[in-house]
């Protein structure tokens, strides 16, 4: 009997984990619709003419190439936010063409649930996003999987259903 109210003490820990890790990342998402949409979202396609910064799924693609797993992706996402400096950018022709971005008013923890939103959440995806990425990549969005992926921390991932 006692090994039974452990199993389902664990149990019960493990699930409420996972729902505050989903919470998480939909607080992200809101804050993102909130803070960073006007700038990052889908509106605008890839025609750089009509947007004022990079769509967030592409920021993400160069993301991930250096920082793959959850923890490493959010640091450097935070580090960003609060800083945006030149030299840190992992997308410099983001910086030749619209500039530094200003820092934005939010808390780090709101920075960090909007970065775990952009490393695991479904992003907008900008009309001609996948021609892009094969004319300007070579088809090569990052180094893991597609759509449903397994992330380094062994949790589903979908990356925007990004083609490899």
């Amino acid at each position: 009997m006692r090994s039974l109210k452990s199993i389902l003490f664990i149990a019960g820990f493990l699930a409420s984990s996972l729902v505050f890790a989903n919470d998480k990342v939909e607080a992200g998402r809101q804050l993102f619709e909130q803070n960073c949409a006007v700038c990052h979202g889908g509106t605008g396609g890839m025609n750089m003419s009509k947007r004022l910064a990079p769509p967030m799924m592409g920021v993400r693609m160069h993301y991930i190439k250096k920082y793959p797993d959850k923890e490493s992706f959010v640091g450097a996402i935070v580090s960003w936010v609060e800083k945006p400096e030149k030299d840190k950018s992992l997308i410099k022709m983001a910086v030749r063409k619209f500039g530094l971005m200003p820092l934005i008013p939010v808390t780090q923890d709101d920075v960090e649930n909007i970065a775990e939103y952009i490393f695991e959440g479904k992003l907008d995806r900008p009309e001609g996003f996948d021609e892009h990425v094969k004319k300007m990549h070579g088809g090569k969005g990052h180094k893991h999987g597609g759509e449903g992926h397994d992330h380094s921390d062994g949790k589903k991932g979908d990356c925007g259903g990004m083609k490899h």
